[in-house]
Order: C-alpha cells, then sequence, then structure tokens
C-alpha cells in the first residue's frame, strides 16, 4: 500500500478550514452600484520580488523585466487604477555598501543589482516595465527599502519621477517634511495610498526615509486623520508590509493595528510580505462603514518553490462616491501562479485555485476573461 503524502500547507487549510477561521471569506458589500455613479475599480498584487533565478532569466532573455509577468497585463489593465509592491530598491548604479558606481550596465552581478542572500537592488528599468504594464503606483515600504542605504531610496524615487510613477511609504533624504502618501485623481474620485512596513531587516532609517506600520501608532493614526480629513480626498488605501513570513493566518498585531486604522478612517486595507496568501475579511467599523482587509496577497513575482509561495492573487476592489466619501461596493480577486520564470493567470491549475479558495472563497473569483465592472457591482452568483 503507498504512503499518502499531504504537503503541510494542505494540513494548516484544512485544519483552520475546519476550524472555520476563514468562514467570512466570500465578501459581500451593501453599497449599490448602478449606472450613472461615480465608480472606480481597484487593482493589487502582492510581493514583486524578482529572486536571482527570474532576474538572470531577464538578463538573457529580453532584458525587459515585464518578461516574467506579461501574461498578467491584461489583468491590471482591466482596472481605471493599479498598484504594485515593489520589493526593494531600483536604485541606479547602488551598491551593497551604499556607494554610487554609476551606470554598470543591464547586469545582475550581486554586488551592484542582487537578488539574493536578503538584498536586494534593481535596475530601474524595472519602473519603466510596470508602469508600461499597466501599473500606476507603487508602494516601496518593505523589509528590502534600506538595502542600498540612503542613497538607494533617493535613487528610486528619483528614478520613478522621471517617468511620472508615484511611489509611496519612503521619502527622500533631504525630503524631510515629504509626504508618505500620494493623492490619485481616478474617474471622479481622489484617492489617496499610504504605505508603511513593519520592519527594515535591521536597517537604520536615520533620515526618516521609511513610514513604519508599528514603530509609533499615535504618528500613523494622526496621518490616517490628517489624510482623510481633506476635503480632496474620497478614500484611502492602507499598503501594510506586515506580518510572519510563511504563515497563511495574520498575526495579531496585524489585525489589532488593522481595526485600529480602519476606525480612524482607512477605507481598505491592502497587505504584502509573508510570501503566502492569508485571508480577506470585511470590517465594519464603529460608526458603520463597510470596509476590507486583504492581509496578505502572497507573491505575485517571486522565485520560491511550493504551491503557497507560486501562488498569488490580485485583488480588485471597487469604489462609489456617496454623500462626499467613497465606499466599497464590491471586491473580487484572480489568482496567479508562477511556472518556471513567467507568471500566469490561474485557470486549470486545480491546486492554485483551491489554495487560493481556501483563503479567498470561491464566489468573488473572478476568471481572467471575465469584465470586472460587472463583475464587482454583482452582489449574487
Amino acid at each position: 500500500m503507498k504512503r499518502m503524502k499531504i504537503s503541510s500547507w494542505v494540513l494548516v487549510v484544512g485544519f483552520l478550514l475546519a476550524q472555520g477561521a476563514w468562514a467570512g471569506n466570500d465578501i459581500r458589500f451593501r453599497t449599490e452600484c448602478e449606472a450613472g455613479q461615480d465608480r472606480i475599480s481597484l487593482s493589487f498584487v502582492g510581493d514583486i520580488l524578482v529572486h536571482e533565478a527570474l532576474y538572470r532569466a531577464v538578463v538573457t532573455g529580453t532584458q525587459r523585466f515585464s518578461q516574467i509577468w506579461r501574461r498578467t497585463d491584461s489583468l491590471m489593465t482591466k482596472a481605471d487604477f493599479s498598484v504594485g509592491n515593489l520589493e526593494g530598491p531600483a536604485a541606479m548604479g547602488v551598491d551593497r555598501r551604499g556607494r554610487d558606481r554609476g551606470d554598470v550596465g543591464f547586469i545582475y552581478d550581486e554586488v551592484v543589482y542582487s537578488g539574493s542572500n536578503f538584498s536586494f537592488n534593481y535596475h530601474p528599468r524595472i519602473l519603466t516595465d510596470l508602469q508600461r504594464s499597466g501599473y500606476d503606483l507603487l508602494t516601496v515600504a518593505n523589509n528590502h527599502s534600506l538595502d542600498r542605504g540612503v542613497l538607494g531610496i533617493d535613487k528610486t524615487i528619483d528614478a520613478a519621477r522621471a517617468i511620472g510613477l508615484p511611489t509611496v511609504g519612503i521619502r527622500k533624504a533631504s525630503e524631510r517634511n515629504a509626504p508618505f502618501y500620494d493623492v490619485a485623481s481616478i474617474g471622479g474620485l481622489r484617492v489617496a495610498f499610504l504605505g508603511c512596513t513593519e520592519m527594515s531587516n535591521g536597517h537604520s532609517d536615520n533620515k526618516d526615509q521609511v513610514l513604519f506600520c508599528y514603530k509609533d501608532p499615535n504618528r500613523m493614526i494622526e496621518l490616517i486623520r490628517e489624510i482623510t480629513s481633506r476635503s480632496d480626498v474620497d478614500a484611502l488605501i492602507l499598503l501594510p508590509h506586515w506580518g510572519q513570513e510563511y504563515k497563511h493566518v495574520p498575526d495579531s498585531r496585524q489585525k489589532g493595528y488593522a481595526r485600529k486604522y480602519l476606525e480612524a478612517g482607512v477605507t481598505a486595507i491592502i497587505g504584502s510580505h509573508p510570501h503566502v496568501l492569508q485571508p480577506w475579511e470585511k470590517y465594519v467599523t464603529k460608526d458603520g462603514r463597510e470596509t476590507l482587509i486583504a492581509y496578505s496577497l502572497g507573491n505575485f513575482v517571486a522565485g520560491q518553490a511550493g504551491v503557497p509561495r507560486k501562488t498569488g492573487v490580485v485583488v480588485y476592489l471597487g469604489l462609489v462616491k456617496e454623500d462626499g466619501k467613497a465606499k466599497i461596493f464590491g471586491a473580487a480577486y484572480t489568482p496567479t501562479y508562477r511556472e518556471g520564470t513567467e507568471i500566469w493567470p490561474v485557470t486549470k491549475n486545480k491546486e492554485a485555485l483551491e489554495h487560493a479558495a481556501s483563503l479567498y472563497g470561491i464566489e468573488r473569483r473572478l476568471t481572467p476573461e471575465a469584465p470586472l465592472m460587472n463583475f464587482l457591482c454583482q452582489k449574487k452568483m
């Protein structure tokens, strides 16, 4: 008789489902979606982490990072506005010691440009490639933000500004009062995006260039209230880099601070960092607002092995303006999966589909070819 092999993630998911931990993963919102309203759709992906094998494939291939994720571009462009989480700096010529070596070319050398050994830096061409693929804004607050020190953050921001791509969660050393957020005009709405990170892998942030999610909660709450009190802001999306790596269950700090920040005025929280999926849930604030927490979207781009680390989700959010502020009218998701050195929308991979469904449900799963707005507006399946 053959011994049955069951992977650890199956056991974990099965146990948690049995305990009812994710019973609310099919999410619905009361707010109606009707023609003629000011309504928009947003899309979000998880970690964009170009590990060595992926980076080397780009260098020897098209020399465009988009060769990794090009199969998913249509998932981004179907939304009105798309947000990515770039994990690591994109600093031209900055080596591991934070020294500027100038333009050394489009190479992978583990000195200037690297994707391993917990030290990351990408050629700034990655910013252009993401923009061309439909990304409108990047959060760059994460545990690798300071992998190239002060200069790494400065040069990442300079490169992004040069092409008109907003970044949030970081700021230049010389701009001590610059905001960690950006306000975007999307359709008839003005949406603010704010990035933060739980840690910086021990790198010192002596110039206050990175916003930390937990380091000073009062600062975070004051900032949230400052943003949401602006008359030209209809919604605030918080993009935290948080949680325990490879854990499918959000920890107590994620859950506790998520509620504090939502009560302070955040509309939705879209998280990253664990490199695996964590569930989403609807949270109703004390003043009756329906909000969304997606604790972790898992890996979008990463070279890690195993179904849980190769599976990510694109999360979609529908917002409509009512009574002067935005409300969520719908949410959806589409799973993605890495095969070799490319990321694909999931259509037939049963393991990946089941894994994503165990945390995000089935009802709100959007097939890659389906129109987005109609699906977001649906209240019943």
